[in-house]
């Protein structure tokens, strides 16, 4: 038995030994829902519901490897890998390794297409649950699988894949222009850095706001209404000079409600929203 662990599976191969292969696939055909695979090979896709069957059956490899390599080190990185999906090969000598070859094209400076030639179902159920959180389309009829990016982490998990040699006991090689993709792959961390800018922007105006008693759906009128009020009651002059720490608060106060005023109204005429 030959174990790799990547960021998100546990990839375990059984060498000319059907019998253990084909226990350890009896007892995931008993306790796994979400499993895909044929013959010789099989995937375990991770539920949350089925964290204890998933640990026991963890344990059963790990004991199992143990025994083989007595490598403790190993054994309890298998056993602790309960997050990840869980692929299990059977390879026989005379079997012959296969390869995947994957041609990737980017469509518009934004889908992302895997061109496999033809339909592989282990393949497209593996992009699904590997990009789960983005929308992917399988075309059976042309081989091909469409990627549709969410957010800058899209970046960050195809970087991952693309990186793999081996999957499902396959030698896997992806063909792509890395010029282009590196250019694409920038595009997308740039809109990161534009909606995290955008981000720190709408907060220190929401704070403008908020200086000013008002919501940031409050009309320009509502604004300067609250800004009248607000310069009156904080006027330096108000307090008198009787007090002088009173009078450096609404000094202080004055200037924040001033400086928060000037902010929102270039936010409305920037809208047009504010009449000049």
């Amino acid at each position: 038995m030959h174990c790799c662990l990547t960021h998100d599976m546990l990839a375990v191969t059984i060498q000319e030994d059907a019998k253990t292969f084909y226990f350890l696939q009896n007892i995931a055909a008993k306790n796994f829902t979400k499993k895909i695979g044929r013959k010789e090979k099989m995937i375990i896709f991770k539920e949350p519901e089925e964290t204890v069957q998933r640990r026991y059956f963890l344990k059963l490899i790990s004991k199992i490897y143990l025994r083989e390599h007595n490598d403790k080190m190993q054994a309890s990185m298998i056993e602790n890998a309960i997050d990840k999906s869980i692929k299990i090969s059977l390879l026989k000598s005379n079997q012959v390794i296969q390869k995947m070859s994957i041609r990737i094209a980017i469509e518009d400076n934004y889908a992302v297409i895997f061109d496999l030639g033809s339909h592989n179902t282990l393949f497209a159920s593996y992009l699904k649950s590997y990009f789960k959180d983005h929308l992917v389309r399988i075309r059976p009829k042309n081989g091909t699988i469409t990627l549709y990016p969410n957010s800058d982490k899209t970046v960050l998990l195809l970087d991952k894949l693309l990186a793999q040699k081996e999957l499902f006991g396959s030698y896997v090689e992806f063909h792509y222009d890395r010029a282009l993709y590196e250019a694409y792959a920038r595009t997308l961390m740039a809109k990161k850095i534009r909606r995290n800018r955008h981000n720190a922007l709408f907060s220190l105006l929401e704070d403008y706001f908020g200086i000013l008693g008002c919501k940031i759906e409050d009309s320009f009128e509502i604004v300067r209404r609250n800004y009248l009020t607000l310069v009156k009651k904080y006027h330096p002059d108000s307090c008198g000079l009787y007090d002088g720490d009173l009078h450096v608060k609404y000094v202080a106060k004055f200037q924040e409600v001033q400086t928060a005023y000037e902010m929102v109204k270039i936010h409305f005429q920037n809208t047009e929203r504010c009449i000049a």
